[in-house]
C-alpha cells in the first residue's frame, strides 16, 4: 500500500498574534516551529509521508504542488477556508463549527439553546457596553472578561477578574483598544478547572482521560503567561469520583455535537459546587506529546496518562478524519501495526 501523504501548515496560530496585540511581540514566544517538528516526527512515526508547507504569499500555489492526501494541522478558519474551496481534505473541524467555536459568544449561545450549562454573559462592543452593569447589573460580581474569539489563555491577565463596575470598564477598554475585538463579560465561576479532549466522531468520538489544572496558592485563573511559565500543577486523570467523570465525559460529547465538532477538539469546563459547567471550545486544541518539556499541550498529558505518545494520539486523529472523509484504502496506510509509546 502507499503511505498517506499528509500535508502540515506551518502558520503562526493565532493565540500568539492575539496576545502579541496584548502585551508586544518582544513579550511572547511563537512555537508554531516547534509544534510543527513535533507532529512531523510523530506522523512518520507513525507511517506517513509527511510535507511541510509554510504560510505566505506562495501558500495556494505551493499547497497544490505538494499534491498531498490529507492536511492535518489546521490552525485558523482562513486555512480551512482555503483547503474547502480547494477541495483539499483535512483532519478537524469544518469552517462552520470552527466559526461557532472560536467565538465564545456563539458557543455559549449554542449550547444554552440546548440546555447545556454555562455561565450567564454578555458581549461589550464597546465601551458603554459596560453601562449596564452600572445600571442594573445582569448578574452577579465577581465578573471574568476575555476576547470574544481568543484562545490558549491570549488576552487574559490578573484583570480579567473583576469586582466592580471601574475595574469592568477598564479592563472592557484595555482589550477593545489593544486587541481590537469584543469582550466576553461573564460571571465568573469558582471552581476546579478540568479540562477535556475529545476523539473522533459519531458514535466512535471518546473523551480522553479528563485532566485538572491545580494553580499555584493565590491564583484563580489561567493567564498566557502563566502558561508559559508552566509552574501549576496538571492531575491526569483528574482526582475525580466516578459519577463526576462520567457527568463531565457525557457533557463534553454533548457540547461537542452540539458545536458540530469532529476529529478532535478540547472542552474547558470548571466543576462548581452545582456541578461542571462549560467554559469554552477549542477546536485548534494543541497536541504535542511532550508533557515534560516545553512546549506541551493538555491533549499530550491526556495522551500520556493513557500511555500514549505522540505518534498513537496523532495516528488515532488522522484515522478519524480518513473514516470521516472515507478516504480509499489503496491510498493510504491504515495506522499503527504496533503499539508504540
Amino acid at each position: 500500500m502507499a503511505q498517506l501523504r499528509i500535508g502540515l501548515l506551518n502558520k503562526k496560530r493565532g493565540n500568539f498574534a492575539i496576545q502579541e496585540k496584548f502585551v508586544g511581540a518582544d513579550s511572547v514566544v511563537d512555537t508554531t516551529d516547534a509544534e510543527v517538528e513535533h507532529h512531523e516526527r510523530a506522523l512518520t512515526k507513525a507511517g506517513y509521508s509527511v510535507r511541510q508547507i509554510d504560510w505566505g504569499p506562495n501558500f495556494i500555489g505551493d499547497l497544490q504542488d505538494a499534491q498531498v492526501d490529507l492536511v492535518f494541522n489546521v490552525s485558523s478558519l482562513v486555512e480551512a477556508a482555503i483547503l474547502e474551496e480547494l477541495e483539499i481534505p483535512y483532519v478537524g473541524s469544518d469552517t462552520f463549527a470552527i466559526v461557532i467555536a472560536a467565538n465564545k459568544s456563539l458557543a455559549k449561545k449554542s449550547w444554552q439553546r440546548m440546555g447545556l450549562p454555562t455561565s450567564p454573559f454578555l458581549v461589550a462592543r464597546t465601551e458603554e457596553s459596560c453601562e449596564i452593569f452600572d445600571r442594573d447589573p445582569p448578574f452577579e460580581y465577581p465578573l471574568f472578561i476575555k476576547p470574544v474569539a481568543g484562545r490558549g489563555s491570549a488576552g487574559i491577565n490578573e484583570a480579567s477578574l473583576v469586582h466592580d463596575y471601574d475595574q469592568l470598564v477598564c479592563g472592557v477598554r484595555e482589550r477593545l483598544e489593544r486587541i481590537g475585538q469584543p469582550v466576553l463579560i461573564e460571571r465568573f465561576l469558582p471552581g476546579r478547572e478540568i479540562t477535556l479532549g475529545i476523539v473522533g466522531n459519531g458514535e466512535d468520538a471518546r473523551v480522553l482521560p479528563p485532566l485538572e489544572i491545580v494553580y499555584q496558592d493565590g491564583d484563580v485563573t489561567l493567564t498566557f503567561e502563566k502558561k508559559e511559565l508552566d509552574n501549576d500543577s496538571f492531575l491526569c486523570p483528574a482526582p475525580l469520583t466516578g459519577e463526576q467523570t462520567h457527568t463531565m465525559q457525557v457533557l463534553a460529547l454533548q457540547a461537542y455535537r452540539v458545536l458540530g465538532l469532529r476529529d478532535f477538539a478540547r472542552l474547558d469546563t470548571i466543576l462548581t459546587e452545582r456541578g461542571p459547567m462549560l467554559l469554552e471550545a477549542n477546536s485548534f486544541a494543541g497536541l504535542m506529546c511532550t508533557p515534560k518539556e516545553k512546549p506541551h499541550s493538555y491533549i499530550g498529558f491526556m495522551a500520556r496518562a493513557e500511555g500514549k505518545g505522540g505518534a498513537r494520539l496523532l495516528d488515532e486523529i488522522v484515522q478519524a478524519g480518513v473514516k470521516r472523509l472515507n478516504l480509499k484504502a489503496e491510498e493510504q496506510d491504515i495506522g499503527l501495526t504496533e503499539s508504540r509509546p
